[in-house]
């Protein structure tokens, strides 16, 4: 834990913000703006977040406010939506009410920011990203909310949550959307109103064969990758592998927890495609849950000049532990995806120790950058630094890469007495 837990802040008109540590005042059109005092603390309501996240975006300048921020974040949203009681209702819809809200100061950012050089790289729900470039814009495995996608999400939500975009928030994203990329069927990966409105529009959806019998009305419009082939889908080039993630999972023979191939049911085993997704010269990983291993692939793939720049998510079990070995000791640098995730148990994965503790050090060093709804960030080829083996190699990198971590406080999804993951299928 950082030293201290509350920091006033303070903006007048003409004035600069005051702090217990030194902050770069990173907005000077603020400064003429008259905005009520911010109580920083690592419980703040939900108007004093939004606040906050307003007088302190992603930055390396900004460490100590976003731990507060996020930290309070992670003490509201705590909810998984599976087991909601009627009580939790009232302080649920705040949630839905701020996400919303989010994703609007999200969209106009994606409306607005001019990226000359690299990628911005806007974040919505748990793994959606949206990489935007001089030469167009990329979803990858974008999610509306906890809600299941065999359709739109009013027709889908088995819950009852309320928590997805609003149509007119689904409609101004697919205007500003070229290329949709999924890794694999899961509702919290891959979206079917997106789909369905970039489909209609012409442009290219692209996921495993498996999504086709998923989306049967949208099989059409759907493109398969050619795995192992480098192609081009509007301003990216992708290099695919085909992996799983696997309906069951079980220790190993050295006692790691592993996913396997369901013999009796395979049809419960879920296709995963890794992507390396080259857009605005800079090469992301995308894993998602994958647990097929990749080193072999990847030390293909950089034979043939893919190296990773930016990593996302690396995978699962053995997918994500072949992923993280692979990278150790080589530059890249670390956007990470797949918090608060609502139909996992406690809200999902948090996301205040990405700044504190060990951790921490992986920020300083400018090498990671977390990301909450509604926030962008541009990367370019200047933000990939060189590598940090003392960074990369420590037990939490590993650990939380992996879905290994849960004993330092993330939340990851439910197992049931047999091992499986309950949100499966």
């Amino acid at each position: 834990m950082r030293a201290f837990t509350r920091i006033l802040v303070v903006f007048g008109a003409g004035s600069c913000a005051w702090l217990l540590a030194t902050v770069t005042w990173v907005d000077a059109a603020k400064a003429q703006e008259s905005i009520a005092p911010v109580s920083l603390s690592d419980r703040m309501s939900w108007d004093q977040i939004g606040r906050a996240l307003e007088a302190f975006p992603p930055s390396f300048d900004h460490g100590d406010s976003r731990l507060l921020i996020m930290q309070s974040l992670d003490r509201l949203v705590d909810i998984q939506v599976q087991y909601m009681k009627p009580e939790d209702r009232p302080r649920f819809q705040e949630i839905v009410d701020f996400y919303r809200g989010r994703v609007d100061r999200g969209l106009e950012a994606l409306e607005k920011v001019q990226v000359k050089e690299g990628v911005g790289a806007f974040k919505f729900y748990s793994s959606s990203l949206v990489l935007k470039s001089a030469q167009g814009t990329v979803a990858i495995d974008f999610c509306q909310g906890p809600v299941h996608n065999a359709g739109e999400p009013e027709s889908c939500d088995l819950y009852r949550t309320g928590f997805y975009l609003t149509p007119e928030q689904r409609d101004r994203l697919a205007r500003l959307v070229d290329v949709q990329l999924v890794t694999h069927r899961h509702h919290d990966h891959a979206d079917y109103s997106l789909a369905k409105r970039l489909i209609q529009q012409g442009r290219r959806v692209v996921g495993p064969a498996q999504l086709k019998t998923h989306w049967p009305q949208l099989a059409g419009g759907i493109t398969v990758p050619t795995y192992d082939t480098i192609e081009t889908f509007g301003p990216c080039q992708v290099l695919t592998q085909l992996g799983y993630q696997y309906a069951t999972s079980m220790p190993g023979p050295d006692g790691k927890r592993q996913g396997v191939p369901d013999p009796t049911d395979p049809g419960r085993d879920s296709e995963s495609v890794r992507y390396l997704i080259r857009i605005g010269g800079i090469t992301f990983l995308q894993s998602a849950e994958n647990q097929v291993e990749a080193d072999r692939w990847l030390a293909k793939a950089a034979d043939r000049g893919w190296n990773v720049d930016v990593l996302l998510s690396p995978g699962q079990y053995q997918g994500g532990e072949s992923v993280v070995g692979f990278l150790q000791g080589k530059d890249y640098f670390r956007l990470p995806l797949h918090e608060y995730e609502m139909e996992h148990e406690g809200g999902g994965n948090r996301t205040g120790h990405y700044l504190d503790g060990a951790s921490r050090k992986a920020f300083d060093a400018k090498r990671l950058m977390p990301l909450l709804w509604g926030e962008h960030f541009v990367i370019t080829s200047a933000s990939i630094p060189r590598a940090d083996a003392a960074v990369s190699a420590h037990p939490w990198f590993f650990e939380q890469a992996t879905g290994a971590g849960e004993a330092r406080g993330d939340r990851h999804i439910k197992k049931d007495g047999a091992g499986q993951s309950a949100f499966l299928n």
